[in-house]
């Protein structure tokens, strides 16, 4: 009998999928930190939001501060729990993005 006849499905090698913060990453911690780092950006730019109201004044391109940020958070989530590494990866991208597309409307806004 040969050794493939008895390997369990446990047996299988690690996944690699996407790297974030290194090679050789499983698909399991690109989904997981991706989660975090969509989570962790929705209090991040609601805070840089509200500072730059209380500093610059009120655009209506800060809306975005406040929209974007809970999409991203549910894309975040919803691509660890349904291993999407396409929309978690969309959801980084998006949750880094929307600092510089608040700036960016904001400057376009005024000039």
């Amino acid at each position: 009998m040969s050794d493939s006849n008895n390997r369990s499905d446990d047996d299988d090698p690690v996944v690699y999928g996407v790297s974030v913060f290194g090679e050789g990453e499983s698909l399991d911690l690109f989904l997981s930190r991706g989660r975090m780092l969509a989570l962790g950006s929705v209090p991040a730019w609601w805070f840089l939001t509200i500072f730059l109201v209380v500093e610059e004044g009120w655009h209506y391109s800060f809306v975005l501060g406040f929209a974007l940020p809970p999409i991203v958070a549910y894309g975040g989530v919803r691509g660890y729990r349904d291993v999407r590494p396409g929309m978690t990866a969309a959801a980084m991208a998006l949750g880094v993005a929307t600092p510089l597309a608040t700036m960016g409307l904001a400057w376009l806004e005024n000039h």
